[in-house]
């Protein structure tokens, strides 16, 4: 891997290493109550080595070494996708007129690239989507939007189908920060893992280290030692950041299947992370619905019970 594509998140001073899965549920209790009256999302990403980007932005990168793609790039690339879901009818099926905000969140729930980033206002829930797979470790992000605005995929009838959009990006380029997107009309999978998203205009500026197109914070990062500090046993003492505004929580591949073990505890499994068809479909594909002991069952043509009407 090389210096561009490694995210470097332990050594950005940005990102801590835990070793156990205590120091994995401690890491997100301590972070939620570093400071009253702050507001989190979470992120959970099975492999640490990918580089926190959108899946539109990912798609127009063609070489690592060359410079990553700008908001005028992106912007093209997402009205044309945005046309051509209409043209497809996509739009039609969400009920009223939908805004590019609505269909753009429609979409990506969908696995069409778009410059959203999947979030969840549960930490568990992230770090149980962390803890997928196992051969490679997986890292949990927490993301400080206490002063991010909020848009809702279904605004006033009266409001142009792009005027949210443009609202949205305008706001985030001017204050070189992020916005979330709630979906008004949530799926049930969306539900089920109390979801929305975050995105942003491409920024201008240097970006944190492993972070592509979204402006986080680019200042003075916590540190090892004072994340160190943060999440060790001891109650709070001395020497810990006032607050967190971006942290990566990596986690070895060896104690992935442990924490997800605890988080059965509260309720995090495949079927209530993914409680859709396609959640089915992947689980059985993985070979993680049990099966056996198969049901006792006759050959059609012997079913006597199954008579004909």
């Amino acid at each position: 891997m090389d210096d561009q594509a490694d995210p470097r998140w332990t050594t950005s001073g940005w990102g801590y290493g835990v070793k156990t899965q205590d120091q994995a549920f401690r890491a997100v209790n301590r972070i939620v109550s570093l400071a009253a009256g702050r507001r989190y999302v979470w992120r959970g990403s099975s492999d640490r080595s990918h580089r926190l980007r959108s899946s539109l932005l990912r798609d127009l990168i063609i070489d690592e070494s060359e410079p990553l793609p700008t908001e005028l790039e992106l912007r093209r690339r997402e009205l044309a996708v945005l046309r051509e879901a209409r043209e497809w009818g996509l739009a039609r099926e969400l009920g009223p007129p939908a805004s590019d905000l609505h269909l753009l969140a429609h979409l990506q729930q969908h696995g069409v690239p778009t410059r959203l980033l999947d979030v969840t206002h549960n930490p568990m829930t992230a770090l149980w989507l962390a803890c997928e797979g196992g051969d490679e470790a997986g890292v949990l992000f927490a993301f400080d939007v206490t002063d991010a605005p909020t848009y809702d995929t279904v605004g006033l009838p009266s409001d142009p189908l792009d005027w949210s959009l443009r609202l949205a990006l305008a706001v985030s380029a001017r204050r070189a920060a992020p916005f979330l997107v709630r979906p008004t009309r949530p799926s049930a999978r969306m539900r089920a893992q109390e979801g929305l998203f975050l995105s942003a205009a491409v920024p201008l500026g240097p970006a944190l280290p492993g972070v592509d197109g979204v402006p986080l914070p680019t200042g003075e990062p916590p540190g090892p030692a004072r994340l160190a500090g943060l999440f060790a046993p001891e109650e709070r003492g001395a020497g810990r950041p006032a607050r967190v505004p971006f942290c990566a929580v990596v986690i070895p591949a060896r104690i992935k299947r442990k924490v997800k073990e605890h988080l059965t505890a509260l309720n995090r499994r495949r079927s209530t992370v993914y409680p859709d068809v396609d959640g089915f479909r992947e689980a059985l594909r993985d070979g993680e619905v049990a099966l056996h002991p198969l049901p006792d069952a006759v050959p059609a043509h012997e079913d006597t019970d199954a008579t004909e009407r």
